[in-house]
């Protein structure tokens, strides 16, 4: 949630701390925390959602969308990417940060096998067998005891592929996300062969019961009717957002998750229909443009909340672009002028966007796990958890030899993440000391110590505003006196951080508007709130 409240507390004739009721809706809430893996269930018809972020299982009704049931870590579930739903109920699900492979038999108990970090497409053939591959943090193609009773049996380290069907043929079709083609591989001979090409960044490829080939293209925000015989395409879903994954219903009706939106989008017999409304499902960075546009990153996309107050103006999806064409996602965001600076640790990637047409006029991958990036003074600063290949520090984001402040005996920094700059003066925070550092000419300096789940940081006049997640508030600091004191309550900062992701989950961010609002990203409730002062 993204709270704006009064910058100065005599604005509204009363002390701080500020309570978050007082705080009305700018933004629109999604009531899951971005969409990954689909499936329809067999049993019931329902559709069910793997959702990493959320770190849930989400179960939806199939007319409106309405989340019917929620399958979290009490039954096993933790951050799972992609599903799939045997005919007896019994649901795998794949945990991409963990490695782990789980399951949930319709009497309730849970069992995982680990595979490797990175595990993530799923399925099963008609005759029983469970395969799994790994992307993005590693490779293979895996088949799996669907009991667990015997360790994974590695097919072929190589393959790099997303979510993937088998065919009425016997063959594993499977997409290549980064080479844009299809895949068509014998399990038993383990040998693969390529289909089709010419895909910006497929991430799916379902079968209906005709067995007619359907490719999902996340970059493009489409689902395709292949024909790999003759290689037509018919584009079935073109919507502007991105495209996770597919599946069809026992009746043929195909459904996509369009992941950073939180909506899920139906085809049946030629029409087209989005169920629910885009809305933010996991909060972070917070910027706020001199033209009073309110910027978020979401981690996969990111949202601008401009003149209307319940739509997002502008959107930007990460479509897994090469380095320099496009926007790598992001984390963090700032307001640079007229431009935004934008790190993400995912792609570990520190950009540089022009909002205004898009353009991405600095891109760099040289740092080690950037988790924030300001500009201070003429100098682009960069925060990285030095994950490979050293130690937390915080630097020179255009030369990262340049360093600010680094992990020593003398000045310890392990979990560098709010950063805020008066021009003169560079503050960071470290989420695991609590220590607030001030570095000037003279070096770097603690400001403030005992901070509990330190995250964003803002200069606001003489103050430095402080997120405490520890605390569930925004604490400010007296720059003159280094006193600290409440300034905003009652935040809801407990959304639940997937095991193997950042332990800190999404930074929630804080910003002072030009209007002297101050701006609170509150994931717990996925909402933008704002307090108003005259200017």
């Amino acid at each position: 949630m993204l709270l704006a409240v009064p910058a100065m507390a005599e604005a509204r004739g009363r002390p701080e701390p500020f309570d978050v009721r007082q705080a009305t809706t700018v933004g629109r809430a999604a009531e899951t925390n971005s969409l990954n893996g689909i499936y329809v269930s067999p049993v019931d018809g329902n559709v069910y959602i793997a959702s990493v972020g959320g770190d849930e299982i989400t179960v939806h009704d199939t007319q409106n969308g309405k989340v019917l049931d929620r399958i979290g870590p009490e039954r096993g579930v933790a951050g799972p990417d992609d599903l799939f739903i045997a005919d007896d109920g019994t649901i795998y699900w794949t945990e991409i940060l963990t490695g782990n492979v789980g399951m949930l038999k319709p009497d309730g108990t849970f069992a995982k096998q680990f595979v490797g970090q990175g595990v993530n497409p799923i399925t099963m053939s008609d005759d029983g067998r469970l395969f799994v591959g790994r992307l993005f943090f590693g490779s293979g193609l895996y088949e799996l005891d669907p009991g667990f009773a015997t360790p994974p049996v590695l097919l072929d380290g190589s393959l790099n592929v997303n979510g993937f069907d088998f065919g009425p043929d016997g063959f594993l079709y499977a997409p290549a996300q980064f080479t844009g083609e299809i895949l068509k591989i014998d399990v038993d001979a383990v040998t693969s062969e390529t289909v089709a090409g010419g895909f910006r960044a497929p991430t799916a490829v379902k079968f209906n019961s005709r067995g007619e080939l359907h490719v999902g293209d996340l970059a493009e925000g489409q689902v395709v009717r292949l024909d790999p015989a003759t290689g037509g395409r018919e584009v079935l879903i073109d919507i502007g957002g991105t495209i996770d994954n597919i599946a069809f219903g026992a009746d043929d009706r195909l459904y996509a998750a369009a992941g950073s939106d939180n909506q899920i989008v139906r085809y049946d017999s030629g029409r087209v229909k989005v169920l629910g409304q885009p809305g933010l499902g996991s909060p972070g960075g917070v910027a706020v443009s001199a033209d009073g546009t309110v910027w978020v990153a979401e981690l996969f996309v990111l949202r601008g909340i401009a003149k209307n107050p319940r739509t997002f103006a502008t959107s930007f999806y990460d479509r897994f672009d090469p380095p320099g064409a496009g926007f790598a996602g992001a984390s963090t965001v700032a307001a640079d002028g007229d431009d935004l600076i934008l790190s993400s640790g995912f792609s570990g990637a520190v950009q540089v966007l022009d909002p205004a047409t898009g353009a991405i006029e600095f891109d760099t991958r040289d740092l080690a796990t950037p988790t924030n990036a300001i500009r201070h003074g003429a100098t682009m600063v960069a925060a990285q958890l030095g994950v490979p290949p050293g130690p937390a520090s915080v630097v020179n984001a255009e030369d990262p030899s340049e360093v600010f402040l680094e992990n020593t005996p003398q000045t310890p920094l392990f979990v560098p993440l709010g950063l805020a700059s008066d021009g003169d003066t560079l503050y960071v925070g470290d989420w695991a000391t609590g220590i607030v550092w001030a570095i000037d000419e003279a070096g770097p300096t603690p400001i403030a110590f005992g901070l509990q789940g330190l995250e964003g940081l803002a200069v606001d006049g003489d103050r430095l505003l402080a997120v405490e997640t520890g605390r569930q508030q925004v604490t400010a600091i007296d720059l003159n006196t280094e006193e600290q004191s409440a300034a905003i309550v009652g935040l809801d900062l407990t959304a639940r951080v997937p095991d193997g992701f950042f332990p800190f989950g999404s930074m929630s961010g804080v910003a002072v508007g030009p209007d002297n609002s101050i701006f609170v990203s509150d994931d717990g409730v996925n909402t933008v709130n704002r307090f108003r002062r005259p200017s």
